[in-house]
Formats: C-alpha cells, structure tokens, sequence
C-alpha cells in the first residue's frame, strides 16, 4: 500500500515538473530594446527629403506590463529635426493571444500633431506594433491574411512570406533571415485600400530578431537597420 501510495506521489511531481511554466502560469513577458539607423528610400522620398530629414534613429521596444500585458512601441526620430519631431506607433498586447487591446500612433513634424488611440475590440485586427510582435512568436509559413489597425481605421491586409535572406546589421555582421512583407488587399465592400507598407527581416534566432524594418507612410519608405546584433 505505502509502495503504491509512493508511486502516485512520484508520477504526480514527474507531472508538475514536465509541465514547467503552465503549473505557475503563464511566463512573464521579456523586455527587449532594439536601436536602428533610419534613412529614407525611394524616389519620393529622396524628394521628400529635400525639405525634411532623410536619416536619424529608431527604436523598438516591448515592456512588460503590471497586469501581464506587454507595450510594444516603434519610434522614429532625427537629431536633425529642430523641434523634437517624431513618429511613432504602439500598442498594449495580451501575450495569450498575441491580440492588441488598445492601439495608438502618432507624429509631430514640421509644426503639425497629431494621434490617435482606440480599443481594439474586433478578434484578427493588429496594428504595426503588435503585428510585428506577433509574426515574431507566430511566423506564417504560408500566406495569412489579417486585418491591420492604422491611424484609427481598420484595413484587411495580407502577410506573405518570402522565404530566407542573407543581410548584414550596420556593425557589419552577416545574419540569415526570414522576409515578410504585408500589403494592403482590394477588398471591395470595405471602401479603401490599405496604401501602407510593412516589411520584416526577422533573425533566424530564438528571438526572430528584427533585424530590418521598412515601413512606408505617405510619401517615403523609411528603411530601418538594426546597429547590432
């Protein structure tokens, strides 16, 4: 009887412990920073930066929250603009279900602000910030379509995978990784396209590091470069 009773103990601590995390919950979310060189791309934006500035810094960042949420947040700046100009985009992510429940972007450029924030209450819409977050933890392997949040309106969306690069981060390291572009689909009960660009290099790593970024707003792509991995 005791031998029985001794067996069920050990097969009942064999179990918590191959369960790890789940027993305590669910793991904390990690904090990461990433710093980039930004420089602007294209024809139009080459024009475009005749009067604004056509390189500076970036950054992106995922802070764990009080409430076990995490705050992922894209932010492009200048030392050459005059009056603290930025962009920036974010949002507050449920890490369960990789979902954004609130999302906001915003800029100040030229003498012009403006923002936006809402809720994200509809179950497949990201917006640029969470969207990267997600494809890092769940990377498509095949075409998937979404619905992305963008300065307070809702557009669908397509993620496509293009399969593995070689590129090189700015300290000059070589990196293979995996490309993803997302583009805006006619769709045509919906009204409006998405006109935006999104494209990520993600490192072949255990954090699918973002090693490049291209995102494209109005006029100009803007080309972020990771300085080092």
């Amino acid at each position: 009887m005791k031998s029985s009773l001794r067996k069920i103990l050990l097969l009942v601590v064999l179990t918590l412990l191959a369960a790890g995390p789940m027993a305590s919950g669910q793991a904390k979310p990690q904090n990461e920073e990433f710093q980039y060189h930004w420089q602007l791309r294209n024809f139009l934006g080459t024009l475009v930066g005749l009067f604004l500035p056509r390189q500076g810094e970036g950054s992106l960042t995922f802070k764990s929250l009080g409430n076990g949420h995490l705050q992922s947040e894209l932010t492009i700046t200048s030392g050459a603009a005059k009056q603290g100009e930025y962009f920036r985009y974010g949002s507050e992510i449920d890490t369960r279900t990789l979902q954004p429940i609130r999302a906001w972007s915003s800029y100040s450029w030229r003498g012009e602000t403006k923002s936006k924030s809402a809720p994200i209450e509809q179950i497949g819409v990201l917006d640029i910030a969470s969207g990267i977050y997600s494809i890092r933890q769940d990377p498509p392997e095949k075409t998937r379509r979404m619905e992305i949040w963008s300065d307070g309106k809702i557009y669908p969306v397509v993620v496509i995978p293009l399969g593995i690069e070689s590129r090189r981060t700015r300290n000059g390291k070589k990196v293979d990784v995996r490309h993803y572009s997302i583009r805006g689909v006619d769709v045509p009960e919906r009204g409006n396209k998405w006109k935006g660009k999104l494209d990520l290099w993600l490192a072949r790593d255990e954090a699918a590091t973002p090693v490049e970024i291209l995102l494209s707003r109005n006029l100009a792509d803007v080309h972020l470069e990771l300085n080092s991995l």
